[in-house]
């Protein structure tokens, strides 16, 4: 592979940086002029999040407190910060700047220098495989401003935009190979990227040893002679680079499975795959996609904006396809083409998706069972094939026999469809928190360390950073962390917090959160745009709402709910399950006695008949998530599912033991030796025929389940 001697280096290096620095900020940074403390790139909940994890840090340091553990978010039991994407290294770079400008501005200059030092590290990489300056400005602009980076930077997920350290990884490789550094200090650069990796972002970290795994493999088998012995020498290198690296952190690691890990993914990998379709449609991040027929398109996609992250478009697929033709049969050709190969696969997960519907399985259904690597997306992998069309696209560039304006309007092309949404206002967001938080009125209303529950739910950010800004004064039963705490996922009030209102007794399920979690306040936005559907829940408290600072305070008296704070966790959870099931198998029972058609039985089709509670919104949008579903499966029978805990599913269970099949977790059939653990929410699917329905209807109107015969408490507590 072909590479230039050290004169350009430092010039080139920092016009390349100097100039995707630029673009970077002409394209995100626009709409912050005058709003680099107000407002921050990227929509929706994790940008916030990411404030957050910058505050904790530096309050961690300032109170000597142990940066892993913290009390502050799911008071009061606590939480694990190691299985949070807590970016410790971006966040202690941040600390001087957020102590001078805030954590939203530490967030925002962190976002814009992102892009550009992946861009930068790629063009490091094609500069030295090539040999060509501008095929490699196109190659880092390829990588850092692909689809998965723009998707990402809108997502605001800041631990996978810093993805530098993976092509210089590569980059530092070949060097090895090509004799210019020792083994010694191979060994310490690799030691050096996977430290910085891993305090980055530990799921690009995971994919990058995985996929790297791949790569070294692949390349041994295609290359031979002295470069296959080269190769072969790498193995002890990055053995002892990796010993090193995990001495370095091995804190986190401690905390990553010392005190008990998530054993599968934390989101579904079906619903976050590559669709087949968006490597040819972009989405609205890319200039093309904001075309009404794209949008119709990706609209069918099972990932959300962020996730879409397949495109490479037609000017770049017609590059690959040269360079197959003219290089698959030398080794570093056939290398590149199976590595890229291997990354698409990957990224379109355990089944082929064209338009939101699967045809038939992928290889991921095995791969995504590996030690960390189940916390990836697979639609992630599309930063390797990025980087993987980067350097093809670069090597073609360089090295293709075709005339010079033949190759300056491919790279013409290849700019216009990769070109991100020039739009300010898609690329920004405004911080917009209420008097209360902003003018420091918090202090005169709570006292500090109260546990207080806001509303909306952390999930959305917005109380994540009302925390931040407080500097921590408050602590939250609730929080945003990738994953989150049993005991509180298990109450069914979470459902409602999340915008489900398909909830049975929601004033008493929110009356035993407030007592399970011993919360004194809850603050309420009256501005959030689903607060009308926790209103009648919190009415129910028989508390008066006090205004402050444009939010509502619920001030809980002492002891009001200590009645509800005898229940368990597993009693509340599968009395809410119960109900749920009874309510919609009571549905179910009519839509048949209608002589309606069963194949169209559905939650919606329920909903538009008029057979459910009419406080029940059902929930239609192609990625929308319900705690219940109920349909016709092949055979014609009729499945009701459900999520649920062991023990809260156990009634359910015990009831339709020889009354109906049961599968739990779905879809294994049910078995009380081989049940989740007691700490899991798992899938119940309960199937009847027609004749086990009607009979199961009549049962609950003859002989109704306790549920639905004492209140919620118990008979004498009221």
């Amino acid at each position: 592979m072909a590479h230039v001697n050290s004169h350009y280096g430092r010039y080139e290096r920092t016009a390349a940086f100097v100039f995707f620095l630029a673009l970077s900020i002409l394209l995100f940074g626009r709409g912050l002029a005058g709003h680099l403390t107000t407002a921050y790139i990227g929509r929706e909940a994790d940008p916030p999040i990411y404030m957050w994890f910058m505050r904790w840090w530096r309050y961690a340091l300032d109170h000597r407190v142990n940066p892993f553990l913290t009390d502050l978010l799911w008071a009061p039991l606590g939480f694990n910060l190691a299985w949070s994407a807590f970016i410790p290294l971006p966040a202690w770079v941040a600390i001087p700047i957020g102590c001078w400008f805030g954590e939203a501005a530490a967030y925002n200059i962190l976002c814009l220098v992102a892009l550009p030092l992946a861009t930068l590290s790629a063009f490091l990489l094609c500069r030295r495989v090539t040999g060509a300056f501008w095929p490699s400005i196109l190659g880092g602009y390829i990588f850092g401003f692909s689809p998965y980076m723009l998707g990402q930077m809108l997502g605001g997920h800041l631990n996978l935009i810093l993805a530098f350290p993976v092509p210089l990884a590569a980059l530092t490789g070949l060097r090895r190979l090509d004799g210019e550094i020792s083994a010694r200090r191979f060994t310490l650069e690799i030691a050096a990227l996977l430290i910085v990796q891993f305090l980055c972002g530990i799921e690009l970290f995971a994919t990058m040893t995985v996929f790297g795994g791949f790569a070294l493999l692949i390349a041994i088998v295609f290359f031979g002679g002295e470069t296959r012995a080269r190769l072969l020498g790498l193995i002890g290198s990055l053995a002892a680079a990796y010993a090193i690296a995990m001495i370095v952190v091995s804190p986190y690691l401690y905390y990553l499975f010392a005190l008990g890990f998530p054993h599968g993914p934390i989101w579904s990998p079906g619903n976050f795959t590559a669709d087949l379709l968006n490597f040819f449609i972009p989405t609205e991040t890319n200039l093309l996609g904001a075309f009404g027929f794209a949008r119709a398109i990706t609209g069918t996609f099972g990932a959300d904006i962020y996730e879409n992250a397949a495109y490479i478009g037609i000017p770049l697929l017609i590059v690959i396809e040269a360079y197959w033709r003219a290089a698959w049969r030398t080794s570093a050709g056939s290398f590149l083409i199976t590595m890229l190969a291997i990354a698409i696969v990957a990224s379109l997960g355990p089944a082929l998706r064209v338009g939101g519907s699967a045809i038939f399985p992928m290889p991921w259904a095995i791969v995504g069972r590996l030690p960390l690597i189940s916390i990836a997306l697979p639609v992630r992998f599309s930063v390797y094939t990025a980087l993987l069309i980067s350097l093809i696209a670069a090597i073609w560039l360089s090295s293709a026999s075709v005339r010079s304006s033949t190759k300056n309007l491919t790279a013409a092309l290849i700019v216009l469809f990769f070109a991100p949404n020039p739009s300010t206002s898609f690329w920004v967001s405004r911080l917009d928190p209420p008097a209360f938080f902003a003018d420091r009125l918090y202090e005169k209303e709570l006292s500090p360390r109260e546990i207080i529950l806001p509303l909306p739910f952390p999930h959305t950010g917005k109380s994540m950073y009302w925390q931040a800004q407080s500097d921590m004064y408050f602590r939250m039963a609730g929080g945003w962390t990738r994953n989150s705490p049993f005991e509180f996922v298990r109450m069914p009030i979470v459902d409602l917090f999340y915008g489900q209102t398909d909830l049975p007794e929601a004033g008493d399920q929110l009356k035993a959160y407030l007592a399970r979690f011993d919360v004194t306040a809850i603050v309420a936005d009256p501005s959030y745009e689903r607060f009308d559907t926790l209103e009648p829940a919190l009415a129910s408290l028989g508390v008066a709402a006090e205004q402050s600072g444009g939010v509502l305070i619920y001030k809980i008296p002492p002891g009001k709910f200590a009645a509800y704070a005898k229940l368990t966790g597993a009693e509340i959870e599968a009395r809410a399950l119960a109900l749920r099931f009874d309510t919609v198998l009571a549905a179910t029972a009519d839509y048949i006695a209608g002589g309606n058609d069963p194949l169209k039985l559905s939650a919606p089709e329920l909903k538009r008949l008029n057979l459910l509670p009419p406080d029940w919104q059902i929930a239609t949008a192609p990625n929308s998530v319900s705690s219940w579903s109920v349909g016709v499966l092949a055979d014609k029978r009729i499945g009701i599912a459900l999520w649920g805990s062991p023990q809260g599913v156990k009634p359910l269970l015990d009831r339709y033991l020889d009354k109906a099949e049961l599968l739990y977790p779905a879809p294994s059939r049910w078995n009380p030796r081989s049940s989740p653990s007691e700490d899991q929410l798992a899938p119940i699917l309960v199937i009847f025929d027609r004749a086990q329905v009607e009979a199961a209807a009549r049962q609950l109107k003859s002989s109704p389940p306790p549920e639905m015969t004492t209140p919620f408490l118990g008979a004498d507590s009221r």
